[in-house]
């Protein structure tokens, strides 16, 4: 049996996987790498094929998590590594973990360190790292309030598909409702002081990059969730999702009210009323350190400071 399984999902990533591809080039026996293609309409194929390497599948799927459990089932490695088509593994990530698993027999699950970087003047910058030993572990706390961090675990095959994969049911979130499955059953995990995974901050980013067109879609889907555990965790854990759903309502309350969106607004106030009994307070208090900023923008939100004069009085308001 191989150790390590790598599975790549990619759609359209020709500008990048060439770069994904190398830095997990091994030379042993007992790694493989499969991308797992969604139908690329670029040149992601013809790139990944001068990887002699790297098995290839491609046809249409249902999103990113719908490609990696497909990379999974198709997997001959003890352990599954997700490395996306925009991302890297640091030198000597591999080799990190081979120590690991065999320095900790009996465990399911292994994290190593990662970090966000984004180019700056042809070099690269750090956006954020996590290599707090604390920060890593697989906790319901850590998973629900702080980066999951999927990438930079490795987990054992039969364990992935005893929890039956990623739920298709999130585009953008599945990955950290699955660590927190993970996590409510007590899984065993073993962090590494090792950098393992690089993520690219880019702007064809679905979730790594600013202004991120896709935030409101993925914080929707993180209130589902929130919504969902709240019920299902162990009652030392319910504190933490009720914190986690009310932080996440007021972020989704205070971006209704910049759009503006009354829909938004009242779902967030659905979430939050049934997470936290004070949780109009903490709202009130986040409009009110907001206030000094918009009375400067002349009583305008951000979104609408750059319209014209004609079209903020045609702006909708809540």
């Amino acid at each position: 049996m191989m150790t390590i399984s790598i599975v790549t999902p990619t759609f359209n990533a020709g500008t990048t996987i060439a770069e994904a591809l190398l830095s997990a080039d091994s030379p042993d026996d007992d790694t493989e790498h499969l991308l797992v293609d969604a139908a690329s309409k670029d040149n992601t194929l013809e790139v990944a094929r001068h990887f002699k390497g790297v098995r290839i599948f491609s046809e249409p799927d249902k999103g990113i998590y719908d490609g990696m459990n497909k990379g999974a089932e198709l997997a001959r490695g003890e352990w599954l590594l997700f490395l996306q088509g925009d991302d890297w593994l640091p030198n000597g990530a591999l080799a990190a973990y081979r120590r690991a698993i065999a320095e900790n027999p009996g465990v399911e699950m292994i994290c190593g360190d990662c970090e966000a970087v984004k180019e700056s003047h042809s070099s690269w910058s750090p956006v954020w790292a996590v290599t707090d030993p604390s920060s890593k572990k697989l906790t319901v706390e850590n998973i629900a309030l702080c980066e999951p961090m999927i990438n930079a675990r490795i987990i054992r095959r039969d364990v992935f598909q005893r929890f039956g994969g990623f739920s298709l049911m999130y585009s953008l979130a599945s990955d950290r409702d699955f660590l927190l499955r993970c996590a409510e059953a007590g899984i065993r995990q073993a962090e590494i002081p090792f950098m393992t995974y690089r993520y690219r901050w880019h702007a064809g980013s679905s979730t790594m990059t600013e202004g991120n067109a896709l935030s409101e879609k993925l914080r929707g889907e993180n209130l589902q969730i929130a919504q969902r555990y709240q019920e299902l965790v162990s009652d030392d854990d319910k504190e933490t999702i009720r914190d986690w759903r009310a932080k996440l309502a007021v972020e989704q309350a205070m971006n209704a009210i910049e759009r503006p969106n009354i829909k938004l607004f009242i779902e967030a106030l659905q979430h939050g009323l049934s997470s936290r009994s004070w949780w109009a307070l903490s709202l009130f208090s986040e409009i009110m350190g907001g206030l000094p900023g918009f009375l400067r923008r002349g009583c305008r939100t951000r979104t609408m400071a750059g319209l014209s004069k004609r079209e903020f009085k045609n702006h909708p308001r809540i």
